[in-house]
């Protein structure tokens, strides 16, 4: 009986794992995880059109490669190391929400990560707001 519960509880097991393990993570194909991790602007920050903000981004994992998109646009691409921090300036150019997309891949160009902040732009003049979004 206790080799048929141990059968039951392997195949638990699994099925949990295959239910909350990423169809995109890599792992079973030789590559690690990765994750991008976004330190700036902080999330829901609203900027007059034209005002600057610092986007500040790293990785943890194998990415050798990182893209910055804000919305559709491609913004920047940087060649990096696991753990190194990269900067760019980037400004709203119209009012509305905007997405900045930052994408990790690797040497074969394969996206290993995501990571998403929204930002708002607001009416010039206007003053900065932490959180813009409601």
């Amino acid at each position: 009986m206790s080799r048929g519960l141990r059968t039951i509880g392997i195949i638990a097991a699994a099925l949990f794992l295959a239910a909350v393990m990423p169809t995109s993570s890599g792992l079973g194909r030789g590559e690690p995880l990765a994750a991008v991790i976004i330190i700036s602007p902080p999330a829901g920050l609203g900027l007059p059109i034209g005002q600057a903000v610092e986007v500040r981004y790293y990785i943890v994992g194998a990415a050798t490669a990182f893209e910055l998109w804000a919305d559709d646009t491609l913004v920047a691409v940087n060649r990096v190391q696991s753990g190194q921090e990269v900067a760019h300036v980037w400004a709203p150019a119209a009012l509305g929400p905007h997405r900045l997309t930052v994408r990790a891949l690797d040497e074969r160009g394969t996206l290993l990560a995501t990571a998403e902040r929204r930002v708002s732009g607001l009416p010039r003049g206007s003053p900065v707001r932490l959180r813009a979004e409601r």
